[in-house]
């Protein structure tokens, strides 16, 4: 029971969009960190949590913790922390999905974390600030406020509200309540990461409007570089194993790579058509392991 429950979550994350992949990752390490946490404790050494060792705390503490201004974004505090940012990524993720690619949102949702960490050191510096940052909420406002830049007038809808209106004016409240937030020193340094994301997220929005995606470019030189070190580690893998196949599996040119694709490609929707009909346990051994090594 509990492997086809894995089997099944390992299938929606391989055809899950870039939200729901975030949001996947985002539950695995709190549950994972909570395990690790309590492992500490058990072997006694009380003093140490990865919250310590992963969440933005001061500028001193960056200085030999430089990963702390990328990972604190992936952390959160309870379970209800997670929860209200993780519902917030899925709606806000979907309406961005609407108007721009997977790995745009990406690049959104990663430098917008970064911008609003930055945001909370210099903060943390200025007035002394001592409390830790952990959570998405910049990241989520980085691609909230790239929408409100791109379309101000979007119109929304949302619940118990019977007519919609335009999505800066959603906008409005969110940064009204965070000013509130600081003036009343409550979470003021989380408030201020929100700020940060939000400033990166409508400022990069114009640059991206205009083809200057120079973050985008960067982490699709850097996935590039590991694509590279892959593809040559399987070409010595097919070189040495060669007799394991035919000629006739290796695409002799793009034609017949472009058709072995969309073959492939159809295969995968008739499955899943299949599962969404008759369930995961309806399909075979042969389509299950097709699946999988698919989605890997």
């Amino acid at each position: 029971m509990a492997k086809n429950i894995v089997d099944q979550l390992k299938i929606k994350y391989s055809s899950g969009d870039s939200v729901i992949k975030l949001i996947y990752i985002n539950v695995v390490i709190f549950f994972t960190l909570l395990i690790v946490d309590f492992l500490i404790k058990t072997i006694g050494l009380t003093y140490y949590t990865t919250t310590d060792f992963f969440a933005l705390a001061s500028t001193q503490e960056l200085i030999y913790k430089p990963w702390q201004l990328f990972t604190y974004s992936w952390l959160h505090g309870n379970l209800l922390h997670l929860v209200m940012n993780m519902v917030l990524l899925y709606f806000v993720g979907q309406l961005f999905l609407q108007q721009f690619q997977n790995k745009n949102l990406i690049t959104f949702y990663i430098f917008g974390g970064i911008v609003g960490g930055v945001f909370f050191i210099l903060f943390q510096s200025v007035f002394n600030y001592s409390h830790l940052l952990v959570g998405a909420s910049a990241s989520v406002y980085t691609l909230f406020f790239a929408l409100v830049s791109y379309n101000p007038k979007m119109p929304v809808r949302l619940m118990f509200i019977p007519s919609s209106f335009p999505l800066q004016y959603v906008g409005y409240v969110f940064i009204a309540f965070d000013v509130y937030n600081i003036i009343t020193d409550q979470n003021a340094g989380g408030s201020i990461s929100h700020l940060g994301g939000a400033v990166f997220g409508y400022l990069y929005m114009k640059q991206f409007e205009k083809g200057n995606d120079f973050l985008g470019n960067f982490i699709f030189r850097i996935e590039n570089l590991f694509k590279k070190k892959e593809n040559k580690t399987t070409f010595k893998t097919y070189k040495n194993k060669s007799s394991d196949f035919s000629r006739n599996d290796v695409p002799r040119n793009d034609y017949d790579y472009n058709h072995q694709k969309v073959e492939k490609q159809k295969k995968i929707d008739n499955i899943l058509d299949k599962i969404s009909r008759s369930g995961y346990e309806s399909l075979s051994k042969e389509e299950k392991d097709f699946l999988f090594k698919e989605g890997r």
